[in-house]
């Protein structure tokens, strides 16, 4: 039976994007296993492999990852492996070549390469160069936007395979939008007042996603919407950090922490608008879920955002690192409902084309091609 081995940094990871993915290859008769840090909390079917990964690629402890994975891959011999993201990535094929890499095929999902264009000199000899180096172990590379999608051309093995989907699937049974009634039903059960300008940011906390700037619009659009309410979804490093310095500026009162949640739905549903400050992105499911609930969506001018959003169409961007543009967005989403009501009706037909069934079937031609190409998979199978 042919083996196929999913590396990912977290379980979770897993849980929310491969679950389908992992069915498919069950059903093709494939021996699947898992690589993730914490393998109890997986919610799959599957050989789990404990290897802990740092989420600093430059770290020690992921010394010890390399050669955990490496034993794993020697006892196993799989015949593709498929890595999510870069720290998973850069971990899998160096595991892979110190252990052999053989006949093994490995297929590298890029969710947002660390590295992009104007980042840094610094930055980019330390993400991109790996990825150069490992370019000789790297049979296909899958991304999810156009900028990546041009980096993993030259970062692919020769004759090797690249292409470009639509992220790995939103699931549009869940989210989608709701009338006016349920709307206010929703506030109310979360306690949200009814005449509250309600906006959200789901993510992190983390310098990635760029919190403190969003702090700061947030000073100015709560000076001009005094029932302006922002709510933060997520936990992260510096999620204190961000609470002290919305005390400092004043507008603890405009804003909830709301911790990690599992019904981003309704959190959604209950809103206004939708935002990200993000420094950087692969293609971010959190704007495709806001956009499948008729959601605008006010975000900085980066990759993937741009994938996502035509300015003005469907949301509203604004430069990475102007605040003041931030808040001028927003209070121009508050100014004009009507434009709003517009640019979420727009978000709502553009987000179609991430749902999961279009994403899936993306996703599954290219991992058939490789199937075939190792010879698991036969034409009149497919």
């Amino acid at each position: 039976m042919p083996k196929v081995l999913i590396c990912a940094s977290t379980a979770s990871h897993i849980n929310n994007f491969h679950l389908p993915y992992l069915d498919y290859f069950r059903e093709k008769g494939l021996d699947v296993h898992v690589a993730v840090p914490d393998p109890e909390r997986l919610r799959c079917a599957c050989r789990a492999h404990a290897v802990p990964m740092a989420k600093r690629l430059i770290s020690p402890s992921n010394i010890t990852a390399v050669r955990m994975l490496r034993r794993v891959m020697r006892d196993n011999r799989f015949d593709l492996v498929f890595t999510h993201a870069s720290l998973a990535g850069a971990i899998g094929r160096v595991s892979l070549l110190l252990a052999g890499k053989g006949g093994s095929a490995v297929v590298c999902t890029v969710h947002g390469y660390l590295f992009w264009k104007g980042c840094g000199v610094l930055k980019k000899a330390v993400y991109y160069l790996p990825e150069r180096l490992l370019r000789g172990a790297t049979d296909c590379i899958i991304t999810m936007n156009e900028e990546d999608a041009v980096f993993a051309r030259r970062l692919v093995k020769k004759g090797g395979i690249t292409a470009k989907v639509p992220g790995m699937g939103v699931d549009s049974r869940r989210f989608f939008p709701v009338a006016e009634e349920e709307k206010q039903k929703l506030r109310e059960a979360m306690g949200i007042p009814s005449d509250a300008f309600a906006m959200v940011y789901a993510a992190e906390f983390s310098k990635r996603k760029n919190h403190l700037e969003l702090l700061k619009a947030m000073k100015i659009i709560a000076n001009a919407v005094p029932n302006a309410l922002l709510l933060l979804c997520g936990t992260g490093a510096l999620e204190e950090e961000v609470k002290s310095e919305a005390k400092r500026l004043g507008i603890l009162e405009n804003i909830r922490f709301l911790g990690w949640r599992q019904d981003m739905e309704e959190i959604y549903r209950c809103c206004d608008l939708s935002l990200s400050s993000s420094r950087s992105e692969g293609l971010p499911f959190n704007i495709v879920e806001a956009q499948m609930c008729a959601l605008p969506v006010v975000a900085s001018r980066i990759r993937g955002h741009t994938d996502l959003i035509e300015d003005g169409v469907n949301g509203l961007l604004y430069p990475i690192g102007d605040y003041g543009a931030l808040a001028s967005a927003v209070l121009r989403a508050f100014s004009e409902p009507e434009l709003s009501k517009a640019l979420g009706a727009a978000a709502a037909v553009s987000s179609k084309n991430y749902a999961l069934d279009v994403a899936f079937n993306e996703n599954i031609g290219i991992y058939k091609k490789m199937l075939l190409k190792q010879g698991f998979l036969t034409e009149a199978a497919e």
